[in-house]
């Protein structure tokens, strides 16, 4: 038993030893062996009949052979009893030989005789046809014309053979006789020639039999040229072999080696042919074949001559909308010149391939000529369309249809559309971005206002509007690949554009917080540094503008990404959502810099909080009046979505800046629950505000209360039980996860109840909490993110 099989075995009875086991694998593997012996016998069985039967057909074969072999010996018995049987029989064999010649000799000049009149008729005759239009005659005498041809060109070929084994008096005669002969081949030449130029004009206007007549002379020629050029390759070797035998036997001695210049077969080889028998038609192949393709190949030629002629300078490009006669001469040859050829001939693929390398070659003079990005998209449109009528019309496989243009060119004009159109679009783009950019900078007139009372600019309306045309110019085209780069590369121009954006917004702000906090003893700053006023109003229309991009960004991907397959499709979508990424960044910064403007105004109160004049003063009322006056003149103006992103920012940055108040060491007044009081005096004083500003569609607990939870574990952790500390830090935690230590540790300075070593055990404790492995690897599993407590600013 082999080492496989014991290693199987072993494997089956790895886990159970038991008899019934032992038996059930028997009866597996006996199972097994029955089925593998059924297959080995059915496959045996086939293989002996294919060898019963191969074996049978040797024997025939052998038998055949032998056959043959015993015929041949009848043969050569019967010629040499004849050879016997005749007295006399030399003699009788060349005086035969002799009369052959007399004969032939009387009939050469029987020819000879009647050969001038033989070529006149000829001339006469295709002096008629060549006259007129054969489409209206039909070239009637065509087959006689041939016929009467090649029986004097076969007998000039024989003639001019025979005459190079005579004297060069006989040549030159030989020579006189067929001086028209060339003329007359030239004119038959022509008449073909014309005949193949309208070949594919004949079939149309339902010539068939001047169509049968031109082929059956070209099948002819061919069958001619195939006989004589085996007969001269079978006189070649002969002759080199009988050459080869006499060199043998001469004495090669001190002899010099001379090249062989002979060139078979010889002259002398094809006269005796001649005299044989052998040949009696021509004695050099005529080539029709190659002269019908030569002279298809340049009627193609010829027609793309004519069309560049008719199109040419400004009108070249126009050929690319006159080019169906092509696809009817095709389907023309397909269905109807092809029943009269050849089929060996492959008329079709032969013609197909002239028309695809002049109209390949055409197309490529446009590509290189560098058209414009419409031009450019009429070319692949012509592409597409030849393809898919190779498909349709002409039964091509999807594998075997071919671009017009060829697929390097094709992805090479795919990129020099795509960096046209991004150069003209960079162009219409800077100069949107330098009007609209002047008119943010300057702030001359307010922003526009829409039917809702919402402010917006002119720039984006345009922008899509552009985005839009060329996004319809590129679908139109029918070309995925140009859609999806027209899209992907307006997506950048757009987000490069949310870049400037920010960029001169942020520089506007910052010249506006310079321009309002300047020191009242400084002097008037030049007009470099000025800022216009409404840079409020304009920072609201361009968040706005972010929300409507958007909006025209989500119709461009729903309506092109239909147009696609779903590869183009999903690249369509990721694209338009980068850029909606984008808007959203911006209509964000736009929000957090008009909570630098706002809170800018609000830097004097805040700094008063925990002091001892805020125990009795109001400087939530008159944080909460300002901020109340800047929002709801920016509601009626921004969009709703916008604003409720801006009411959530303020609400954190009211609560941070509150918070960061402790970072001028203030000393809790707990006496009497006033610190608690206060507090929650000035928070029912913002929550206040910010529920009436909060629009009705949005929710009230993720935007305000989930963020004033953070002032309830403030207050416990500024009033609470010190014991207790600890434990509020672990719920704060629970909820906002992120809260920095310092918090804590500036509370904790601020109370006069708790001491430095107590301090020090408690950010002891809360930092171990902080830093608790399974708390942060439960973090980091859930991926959360920062909340916004983490951006409180306290220097401890």
């Amino acid at each position: 038993m082999s080492s496989e099989a014991l290693q199987k075995i072993s494997t089956l009875l790895k886990d159970d030893l038991s008899p019934e086991r032992v038996r059930d694998i028997k009866d597996q593997l006996t199972k097994q062996k029955s089925t593998v012996e059924y297959q080995l016998n059915k496959e045996s069985s086939k293989y002996y009949g294919n060898v019963e039967k191969s074996l049978s057909l040797l024997n025939l074969s052998q038998k055949s052979v032998k056959d043959i072999q015993g015929r041949l010996q009848d043969v050569n018995q019967l010629s040499h009893k004849n050879k016997t049987a005749i007295s006399r029989y030399d003699i009788i064999f060349s005086a035969t030989k002799i009369y052959e010649k007399i004969d032939m000799t009387s009939s050469i000049y029987d020819k000879i005789s009647s050969f001038n009149e033989l070529v006149i008729k000829i001339d006469q005759t295709l002096d008629q046809e060549m006259a007129e239009d054969a489409l209206d005659t039909g070239c009637p005498s065509l087959l006689h014309i041939h016929y009467m041809l090649t029986t004097a060109r076969d007998f000039q070929d024989q003639m001019l053979a025979m005459s190079l084994v005579s004297t060069d008096d006989v040549q030159r005669t030989v020579l006189k006789l067929f001086s028209q002969m060339n003329q007359l081949v030239s004119k038959f030449d022509k008449l073909l020639e014309s005949l193949v130029y309208d070949l594919v004009e004949i079939v149309r206007s339902e010539q068939i039999s001047l169509a049968i007549r031109f082929f059956k002379i070209l099948t002819l020629e061919e069958s001619e040229d195939l006989k004589i050029n085996a007969i001269r390759n079978i006189l070649k070797k002969k002759e080199i072999e009988l050459d080869r035998t006499a060199i043998k036997k001469l004495p090669s001695r001190n002899s010099v080696p001379q090249q062989n210049a002979t060139e078979y077969p010889t002259s002398k080889g094809i006269y005796e042919e001649i005299l044989s028998g052998t040949i009696t038609t021509r004695t050099q192949s005529r080539g029709y074949r190659n002269f019908f393709f030569n002279k298809v190949k340049q009627s193609v030629r010829d027609m793309f001559v004519e069309v560049r002629n008719e199109y040419q300078g400004e009108k070249r490009f126009d050929v690319l909308n006159n080019l169906d006669w092509v696809f009817n001469e095709l389907l023309m040859i397909k269905e109807h010149l092809t029943k009269y050829c050849p089929p060996h001939w492959d008329i079709f693929g032969e013609y197909f391939e002239l028309y695809y390398q002049e109209l390949h070659s055409l197309v490529s003079e446009l590509v290189e000529s560098e058209p414009e990005t419409l031009i450019i998209l009429d070319i692949l449109d012509y592409d597409k369309r030849f393809q898919e009528t190779l498909v349709k019309d002409f039964g091509f496989s999807k594998k075997e249809k071919r671009s017009i243009i060829g697929d390097k060119q094709k992805e090479q004009l795919f990129a020099d559309y795509l960096s046209m159109i991004l150069v003209k679009m960079s162009e219409w783009i800077g100069n949107l971005e330098k009007a609209e950019f002047e008119v943010f900078l300057e702030r001359k007139t307010p922003p526009h206002v829409d039917s809702e009372g919402l402010l917006y600019l002119d720039g984006t309306r345009t922008c899509f509007q552009m985005f839009t045309q060329q996004a319809e110019v590129a679908a139109g085209s029918s070309q995925a690949k140009i859609l999806v780069g027209v899209i992907n590369r307006f997506c950048d121009l757009l987000k490069q554009r949310q870049k400037k954006w920010m960029q001169m917004i942020e520089v506007d702000v910052q010249k506006l917080l310079r321009f309002n906090h300047r020191d009242e003893d400084a002097p008037e700053p030049d007009s470099s540094e000025q800022c216009p006023g409404g840079l409020v109003e304009y920072i609201v229309a361009v968040a706005n503008d972010q929300m409507k991009a958007a909006d025209y960004s989500v119709a461009i991907s729903s309506k092109y990404g239909k147009l696609v397959t779903k590869t183009y499709e999903r690249a369509i979508t990721q694209d338009i959502e980068e850029a909606l990424d984008g808007f959203a960044e911006v209509a964000k910064f736009c929000s957090n810099e008009l909570i630098k403007i706002i809170f800018a105004d609000l830097a004097s109160p805040f700094s008063e909080i925990f002091s001892k004049a805020w125990y009795s003063g109001s400087q939530a009322q008159q944080i909460a009046d300002t901020l109340y006056e800047y929002l709801v003149e920016i509601k009626s103006q921004m969009n709703s979505v916008v604003f409720a992103s801006l009411l959530e920012i303020v609400v954190e940055e009211t609560i941070l800046s509150f918070i960061s108040a402790l970072k001028y060491e203030h000393s809790f007044k707990n006496k009497n629950n006033k610190f608690l009081d206060c507090m929650k005096r000035d928070f029912e004083i913002f929550y206040k505000v910010f529920v009436q500003l909060l629009p009705e569609s949005e929710d009230k607990t993720m935007i305000i209360d989930d963020k004033f939870k953070l002032m309830e574990y403030f207050m416990d952790f500024s009033c609470g039980e010190v014991d207790n500390i600890t434990a509020i830090w672990s719920n704060c935690l629970s909820v906002y996860w992120d809260t920095p230590i310092k918090l804590l540790a500036a509370i904790l300075n601020c109370r006069k109840d708790v001491d430095k070593s107590d301090t020090k055990k408690i950010l002891q404790t809360a930092t171990q909490l902080c830093n608790d492995p399974a708390r942060l690897n439960q973090l980091n599993e859930a991926e959360v993110q920062p909340t916004f407590i983490s951006r409180v600013n306290i220097l401890i």
